[in-house]
């Protein structure tokens, strides 16, 4: 029998903080090996494993009835035209709980789509399989505001200098949909707690939209013991709790990102 190579599915970089500064630590990385997953850390960030002997750490990753058993409560959708938005390979690695965390997003999308907003992302349902989640199925649309004016993902502050000749009149006024989005949340109790520009999208006539509900919690929510995920650079990391302000510091960091003037005015370092 022929093995095939292994081939590299997914990778992310970790960091972790020495001496006040985040430091590299290693690269987790899944693979495919005849048509099995593996989870396993990975030393080099400079260059790409060849085998799966190269790598430490390897655990076999699972996928299959990993989501939570469908609610009656909860709108199941059959499969048609829409963007399915499934879990990360990665949160199915590790000690995190995947079926209360697409419970939660599920829970939070449910409630969005009873109050729908046009500045936030419209959820049709959810997908079942096997009567367990699989999928969570959103209106597709064309591109995040991060590709739209900064598809070099060039860091905030070399954004903020570099000029932003991407960024027009048209992207600064999709700022006020935004905000509305936000206020709107926080009507509805919820803190969406990972307001980035790779969260933003655009439909076709060029209305903003807020996306990935993952993070969303209720208003005094614990964010650590609920396992809410955010972005580096966009949030507070010593705040715990979902509150309001998380999503107004945000919104204040991004409109620097698009509009200010110096790096000082950012607030997350």
């Amino acid at each position: 029998m022929t093995l095939r190579s292994m081939e590299i599915v997914q990778s992310n970089e970790a960091f972790k903080k020495i001496d006040g500064k985040f430091q590299f630590v290693y690269v987790q990385i899944i693979v495919r090996q005849d048509n099995v997953l593996y989870s396993a850390k990975w030393m080099d960030r400079e260059n790409d494993p060849q085998d799966l002997s190269q790598l430490l750490d390897i655990q076999r990753v699972e996928t299959q009835d990993r989501g939570p058993e469908v609610r009656q409560t909860w709108t199941v959708v059959s499969q048609f035209d829409c963007y399915v938005k499934t879990p990360s390979l990665f949160a199915y690695t590790g000690r995190s709980d995947l079926e209360k965390q697409i419970i939660r997003e599920v829970e939070a999308c449910e409630v969005l789509r009873k109050h729908p907003h046009p500045n936030i992302a419209f959820y049709y349902g959810c997908q079942v399989t096997r009567g367990r989640v699989s999928g969570l199925c959103f209106k597709r649309y064309t591109s995040t505001l991060l590709e739209k004016v900064n598809p070099q993902n060039l860091n905030k502050f070399a954004f903020l200098s570099s000029g932003r000749p991407l960024v027009d009149d048209f992207i600064k006024a999709s700022l006020i949909g935004i905000l509305q989005a936000i206020q709107h949340l926080h009507s509805l109790g919820l803190v969406h707690n990972d307001i980035t520009p790779a969260n933003i999208m655009f439909t076709e006539d060029g209305t903003p939209v807020l996306i990935d509900f993952d993070s969303c919690r209720l208003v005094g929510e614990s964010l650590r013991d609920t396992e809410a995920k955010r972005t580096h650079e966009w949030h507070n990391p010593d705040v715990k709790t979902a509150l309001e302000k998380n999503d107004l510091d945000a919104f204040t960091e991004l409109t620097t990102w698009l509009i200010g003037s110096v790096a000082e005015e950012f607030l997350f370092k």
